[in-house]
């Protein structure tokens, strides 16, 4: 009974439905980019176009960032906040680490220990502005973004810096077995940890309640400012992890590459896909990971089938203008529901009286 009970609310989840679009969109990107339709042997699928070396790694690559930027976002996002300045802290946390590698003798390693507690700063001013000044989180982090990209040109006056580290550029080059990254199997161990917590801590309920009921919360005896506190500061530190593992794939830090990629708004788009309430108060990272999967895939298709690049921008949106109409509807439903449960337990009662 246990067993139907789980499999019913699997079916019933966000989840099931992305993961048969992504079944539905991987076949169709294997057969396409294979060039089976143009005579090629249906094994073809299983070594060339989407499914090569290559461009497996590849993907891989570019979801590694997203991934750890999905740790933060999903659980600001959860506890019913927003952070849109987090492609600006990456960014410019990149630049910190590679102008101390290059102005300075220190290993690397220190460098990214300080560069770790610079990105930390940016997590304590984003928290400031929204607890002690009460900026709406959209206003206040927007702002900051601002700040954050023009930090990262007036620091090099918007040059690249490259970074002559070998030991730090393997990290994001390392392959296991040839075509898994060791920085991608990091991503997933992060997002496992953070999924844990949210689903299994006192501190992940917390998350939860903030995002669902503030006031509920406060009454319950938490402190919603500390909660933020604490989300912003980890979201800022994730931003930081994911900049400089992108760098080490790159060997540089840019000003402006992490920034004009937008993966913060793509992060956005697939955790609210994978069914975390934009509002708050709902979801879990591994719906999240799904629509980080989803999207990548949609891209890598639109790659496959030769379509021009800008058109990959207008589908970006468009994902993430249907994502919050999902969203909005399924809050809607949601809402409307314990309405009428309310309602017929408040009918109940007075009839029993």
């Amino acid at each position: 009974m246990k067993k139907n009970s789980l499999l019913t609310t699997f079916l019933r989840s966000k989840s099931f439905p992305l993961i048969i679009i992504l079944l539905v969109m991987t076949l169709v990107t294997m057969v396409i980019s294979s060039g089976v339709l143009q005579g090629a042997p249906v094994s073809a699928m299983f070594t060339d176009g989407f499914l090569s070396r290559g461009n497996i790694i590849q993907v891989l690559y570019s979801m590694v960032i997203q991934i750890i930027l999905l740790c933060g976002l999903g659980c600001i996002l959860i506890s019913g906040n927003i952070d849109l300045s987090v492609g600006g802290q990456a960014a410019l946390s990149t630049m910190v680490f590679a102008w101390l590698c290059k102005q300075t003798a220190m290993p690397w390693g220190i460098a990214l220990l300080i560069t770790l507690c610079v990105a930390l700063c940016f997590g304590l001013v984003n928290a400031l502005l929204v607890n002690k000044l009460r900026f709406p989180a959209f206003i206040a982090t927007i702002g900051m973004s601002s700040i954050y990209r023009g930090l990262c040109s007036v620091m090099t006056k918007g040059d690249n810096i490259q970074i002559a580290k070998a030991s730090f550029n393997a990290i994001g080059k390392t392959n296991l077995f040839g075509f898994l990254p060791v920085s991608f199997l990091f991503a997933l161990v992060v997002l496992a940890c953070f999924q844990f917590m949210l689903s299994y801590t006192r501190f992940g309920r917390s998350i939860f309640m903030v995002g669902g009921n503030q006031q509920a919360a406060r009454l319950s005896g938490l402190n919603p400012d500390r909660v933020r506190l604490i989300m912003f500061l980890l979201n800022s530190a994730l931003a930081c992890i994911g900049g400089l593992l992108w760098s080490a794939q790159n060997k540089l830090a840019s000003p402006n590459a992490i920034i004009d990629a937008g993966p913060d708004m793509q992060v956005i788009s697939a955790a609210i896909l994978g069914g975390i309430a934009f509002t708050g108060g709902s979801g879990n990272l591994v719906g999240g990971l799904i629509g980080v999967l989803l999207l990548n895939m949609f891209k890598n298709m639109l790659i496959v089938m030769d379509i021009p690049t800008y058109w990959t921008v207008f589908a970006s949106g468009f994902v993430l203008a249907v994502a919050l109409v999902l969203d909005y509807v399924s809050n809607e439903r949601r809402r409307k529901a314990l309405l009428a449960a309310s309602a017929a337990a408040e009918a109940a009662e007075a009839s029993g009286g």
